[in-house]
């Protein structure tokens, strides 16, 4: 008993218990009312993404004017750390620690996949099917996973670092470095409202992720083993996988735990991308990818800003509208963990190494695994789009990979590799949920391993308790994240204002004395 209630002690009870209260919540409005409750996440999310797309549009715009106005402006300067202090990580070991911290298996899924449904409804008018539509699927990959998204990780890491690593703050809840802002009210209702959407969000994001990558892997490994892709079971065990291995990368640390992981990643990242270059389609892959980045830099204002009120083709809505949501409700623990790992280095190193290794890691999944798929589609090998249609998106990255020589061999690897991005990602969740619950949190430290434990264990239970009653029910938990994308947009920007205020305020000490 006194072993628990030193824990216990530990735990931040106004974070933590409102947690477990949301997911009891929607576990059993999932369980029981499972067709209302879903009719009501997507009667929101419909009203969300139609009627308020264009915040999350306009609020990613002025988050990447932001990190450019912080990366070249005085602030740039700042170095997150004291005066002659060091980093932690040799550069590259930074640059793959930001990289596979704000990615998972969902790139790899997505750079395979998304082309597909790109190309049926494409953008800006063009037509279904067409040569356009095609530019325009190989642009928008890039698009999604380019600078917008890194840009909302980013804006969050330099406050947050600052306050890390320079003001050697001992809370990392969200309330708390919002407190130049919020001032008392961080104490209070206010401070409350933001940890829960933070933690509301957060726990929403990790089960999107397990919703996205479960069915891809499950089905990759069903092909290459003759396994039934109908069953549970491999399902089941995919989760199982995603959730312990995690712990096991954690028990070690940051440094020997997650920075290992983080190498070998990106290791097997680079050789697998190379292998399908070599044995694939490689001027085809080398050219398009030009052609498609060209695209995306010509119209990047446009594609950030398109609504398409006229047209009503619900493009923006259906996807740029979903990934700005989405990348939001991961802002801020992505920008933690970066953060974390970023001591030693100036905001100008951070906001551009940061942008520059996560957006162009990305960019290359896309050009590789996207255009491969593209070259396939328009020189008539194989059409994509009816087996994704009457087949799943899983039967398309294992149909995809069979035209490489020693399919087996690609399958099996790409599996692996998926599974242990979302591993690496997943780290990532737990590192923040870990800090966000505790009461004292600081640079030098980390999450309690039990704390850390126990929301990556209760996050997998979910995902299989709704997996084993209803493999759909994942689906409107996916939506669920997303609601909490909106006022996350607000705390993502008192936390910036917080920041500012209390620079400014310290300059105006330092220029008095």
């Amino acid at each position: 008993m006194h072993y628990l209630k030193k824990r216990f002690s530990l735990i931040e009870l106004n974070v933590f218990i409102p947690a477990i209260l949301f997911i009891a919540v929607i576990i059993l409005c999932l369980t029981i009312y499972p067709q209302d409750t879903s009719q009501y996440i997507n009667e929101i999310h419909h009203f969300l993404t139609w009627e308020m797309g264009g915040v999350f549009l306009v609020m990613t715009f002025l988050v990447v004017l932001c990190c450019l106005w912080l990366a070249f402006s005085r602030y740039g300067d700042i170095l997150l750390g004291q005066s002659g202090e060091k980093p932690d990580f040799s550069l590259l070991t930074w640059l793959g620690l930001i990289f596979t911290s704000g990615t998972g298996g969902s790139l790899l899924y997505l750079a395979s996949v998304e082309w597909i449904w790109i190309i049926q409804q494409p953008p800006f008018g063009a037509t279904a099917g067409s040569a356009q539509a095609a530019r325009w699927a190989s642009a928008y990959g890039m698009f999604h996973w380019g600078p917008s998204a890194w840009a909302w990780y980013l804006i969050c890491a330099v406050p947050i670092g600052w306050f890390m690593h320079v003001k050697k703050t001992n809370s990392l809840k969200v309330s708390d470095l919002c407190r130049g802002c919020l001032g008392a009210r961080a104490d209070g209702f206010c401070g409350h409202c933001v940890n829960f959407f933070y933690m509301f969000g957060l726990l929403g994001g990790a089960v999107t992720s397990l919703a996205l990558g479960t069915p891809m892997i499950s089905a990759v490994f069903c092909h290459v083993f003759h396994l039934d892709p109908a069953g549970q079971f491999i399902n089941v065990m995919v989760i199982f996988i995603w959730t312990l291995v995690p712990l096991f990368i954690l028990f070690f640390g940051l440094k020997k735990g997650v920075a290992w992981a983080s190498n070998w990643n990106i290791r097997a990242d680079i050789l697998m991308l190379l292998a399908i270059l070599i044995c694939g389609p490689t001027a085809f892959i080398l050219n398009q990818s030009i052609d498609g980045l060209g695209l995306m830099l010509q119209n990047f204002v446009a594609m950030s800003l398109s609504t398409d009120a006229i047209g009503r083709s619900g493009f923006p809505q259906m996807w740029t509208v979903f990934y700005f949501s989405w990348w939001v409700v991961y802002a801020i623990p992505f920008g933690l963990f970066i953060a974390r790992i970023s001591k030693g280095r100036t905001i100008r190193q951070l906001i551009v190494c940061g942008t520059l290794a996560g957006s162009l890691g990305c960019m290359v999944f896309y050009m590789v695994l996207a255009n491969f798929g593209l070259s396939l589609q328009t020189t008539h090998v194989i059409d994509f789009v009816p087996i994704l249609n009457e087949q799943g998106r899983g039967v398309v990255v294992s149909r995809l990979l069979e035209q490489l020589p020693a399919s087996q061999v690609f399958l099996v690897a790409f599996g692996a590799i998926a599974l242990i991005s979302y591993i690496t990602g997943h780290c990532t969740v737990g590192y923040a949920l870990g800090f966000a619950t505790q009461k004292r949190a600081d640079s030098e430290s980390e999450p309690a391993f039990w704390n850390v434990a126990f929301w990556l264990i209760m996050t997998g239970i979910v995902a299989i308790t709704l997996y084993l009653l209803d493999a759909q029910s994942l689906q409107p938990l996916q939506t669920v994240s997303i609601l909490a994308g909106l006022p996350l947009c607000g705390v993502v920007f008192i936390l910036l204002k917080s920041f500012l205020t209390q620079l400014a305020a310290e300059e105006k000490t330092a220029r008095d004395e």
